[in-house]
């Protein structure tokens, strides 16, 4: 696990480039959601209904009497 703490070591960069690859990243990631969203929006709704039908019922607490 030590070695993902360096994964996202940024060098000093001007802050022009700065700039510029935020905006890049912005715009990146703006298109990928417009161009894949079908898919995402399928995989977790997916991983939704599975957990939301999947889950357990609550028990009640053993020394609660029914009625």
């Amino acid at each position: 696990m030590h070695e993902d703490a360096d994964r996202f070591a940024f060098p000093d960069l001007p802050e022009e480039a700065v700039v510029a690859l935020d905006q890049f990243l912005e715009d990146f990631y703006h298109h990928f959601q417009n161009h894949y969203f079908a898919q995402l929006h399928q995989h977790y709704h997916e991983i939704h209904e599975r957990q939301h039908y999947h889950d357990p019922m609550p028990l009640p607490p053993l020394d609660d009497p029914p009625f």
